[in-house]
C-alpha cells in the first residue's frame, strides 16, 4: 500500500528535526566526509529527495517555485547553491530544511503569509537549521535507538518512499523532539538576523506569530502538529520576535507585500478549499478573517465566500445564517467566485425566493458552464421555473 503524502513528509521532517548545536556551521558548498555518519544521513535524505521529486503533492508551477526560491536564496546568500526548494500541497502551516539542502514549504504556510518579509523570516529560520547543521546532532541521538535505525535503514537502503509511512509512524511516537528547543531558538535568532540583514521588515515576525497565536487560540480541540512539538510555545515565540524587533531599532523595512500577493494570487482559491478540507473550522474562520482584513478589493469576494463556507460546514448554531449573509455579501463585491452565486441561489431557494434563486443559479451556470454539478443546478432551475 502506498503511503499517504502527509506520512512521507512527516518522515522527512522528523529526520530533519534539530538538536543543540555542537558542530561547526556549514560552509558554502560543504559536503560531509565520505563514510561519516553525516554522510550516511545525507545519503538517506538524497534518496528521500528523489522520491519527493516524483510525489503527486509537489507543486510544479514554475513562477511560484522561482519566486519562493528567490526569497530563499536572498536570505541564504552564499549558500543559495546548496539548496533545493520544494513547495508541497499540504494545508498546514509548516516548512522544513533537511541536512542535504532540501527545503520544503507547505502551501498552508504560503496561504497564511501576508507578505514577503514573513516568508523570508520563516525561510531564514529553516536555512539556519541547515547552516548550523542541527540535524546531525539529532541523527546521532536517533542512531542509539535500534528500532529507529532499523526503520531508517528501510528508507535509506531498501524501501525508498514505500517505507516512509512506516518510518513516520516510528518517529511520530519517538521522543525525537524534546531536546531541540535550544536549536529552534537559535534558528529563530539567525533567521531574524539574515532576513533583517537583507532589509526585510523586522516586525514581520511579530505580525505572523500574533496571527498564529490567534489561530491556535481559536481551536477548540486537538494538539499541535507533531513536528511542532519541539518548538517554543507560540506565545513565547511571539514575545521573542517582538523583543528582537524592538531591539533592532528598525522603524521601517521592506515588506514585499505586493510581490507576494502577485505570486500567490493564482492559487488562493485552491488553497482556501484545502484549508477547509482540514475540517478545523474554528481555525479556518480565524485564518480567513485575518487574510480578509488586509486583502485588496478584488479578493474581498473570494474571502467572504470561503468564510461563509467555513461557517456552513461547521454548522454551529447561527452559522447557516452567517454563511448566507456572507454569500450575499460576496456576490455584491467585485469579482465574486462562481460558487458564491450557487450557494446564494440555494439559500434563496430554501427561503422560498424562487425568482431570485433562479437568477443566482443561472448566473452560476453562466460563469461555470462545465462545473461538475451543472446538471444538478439545471435540475434545480427546472424545478424553480416549474413552480407556481
Amino acid at each position: 500500500m502506498k503511503p499517504r503524502p502527509a506520512l512521507l513528509l512527516a518522515a522527512l521532517l522528523a529526520l530533519a528535526a534539530p538538536a543543540t548545536a555542537d558542530v561547526d556551521p556549514a560552509r558554502p558548498g560543504q559536503r560531509p566526509p565520505a563514510g561519516s555518519d553525516e554522510d550516511e544521513l545525507w545519503y538517506a535524505m538524497d534518496r528521500a529527495e528523489r522520491d519527493l521529486q516524483q510525489h503527486p503533492s509537489l507543486v510544479r508551477d514554475p513562477a511560484l517555485n522561482a519566486y519562493v526560491r528567490g526569497v530563499a536564496c536572498r536570505v541564504a546568500a552564499d549558500h543559495c547553491g546548496d539548496m533545493r526548494v520544494y513547495i508541497v500541497e499540504q494545508p498546514w502551516f509548516n516548512a522544513s530544511m533537511s541536512p542535504n539542502g532540501m527545503m520544503i514549504v507547505w502551501t498552508g504556510a504560503l496561504l497564511r503569509f501576508q507578505d514577503e518579509a514573513e516568508l523570508a523570516l520563516v525561510l531564514g529560520h529553516e536555512f539556519a537549521h541547515f547552516r548550523q547543521r542541527h540535524s546531525i546532532q539529532q541523527w546521532r541521538r536517533a542512531k542509539r535507538s535500534a528500532a529507529f535505525l532499523g526503520s531508517f535503514g528501510l528508507l535509506a537502503w531498501g524501501g525508498g518512499a514505500g517505507a516512509a509511512g512506516y518510518l513516520a509512524n516510528i518517529v511520530g511516537a519517538a521522543s525525537l523532539y524534546q531536546f531541540s528547543r535550544d536549536a529552534e531558538r537559535e534558528a529563530d535568532r539567525i533567521g531574524f538576523a539574515v532576513a533583517t540583514g537583507q532589509g526585510y521588515d523586522a516586525h514581520a515576525g511579530a505580525r505572523l506569530w500574533q496571527r498564529m497565536k490567534d489561530e491556535e487560540d481559536a481551536r477548540r480541540y486537538g494538539k499541535p502538529v507533531p513536528v511542532f512539538a519541539s518548538h517554543p510555545k507560540t506565545a513565547e515565540r511571539l514575545e521573542d520576535v517582538r523583543s528582537a524587533a524592538d531591539a533592532s531599532g528598525q522603524s521601517s523595512g521592506e515588506s514585499g507585500r505586493e510581490a507576494y500577493r502577485l505570486a500567490v494570487r493564482p492559487f488562493l482559491a485552491h488553497w482556501l478549499e484545502l484549508e477547509l478540507s482540514r475540517r478545523m473550522y474554528d481555525s479556518s474562520v480565524r485564518v480567513i478573517t485575518d487574510l480578509r482584513k488586509h486583502a485588496e478589493p478584488e479578493l474581498q469576494a473570494t474571502y467572504a465566500f470561503y468564510e461563509g463556507e467555513a461557517y456552513r460546514r461547521r454548522g454551529d448554531e447561527g452559522d447557516l445564517a452567517r454563511a448566507h449573509a456572507l454569500y450575499a455579501e460576496a456576490i455584491a463585491l467585485p469579482v465574486p467566485p462562481a460558487a458564491a452565486y450557487r450557494e446564494h441561489g440555494l439559500a434563496l431557494r430554501d427561503a422560498g425566493r424562487r425568482t431570485d434563486a433562479a437568477a443566482a443559479l443561472q448566473r452560476y451556470l453562466e460563469l461555470a458552464p462545465a462545473a461538475e454539478d451543472a446538471a444538478f443546478i439545471r435540475h434545480y432551475l427546472a424545478e424553480l421555473e416549474a413552480s407556481p
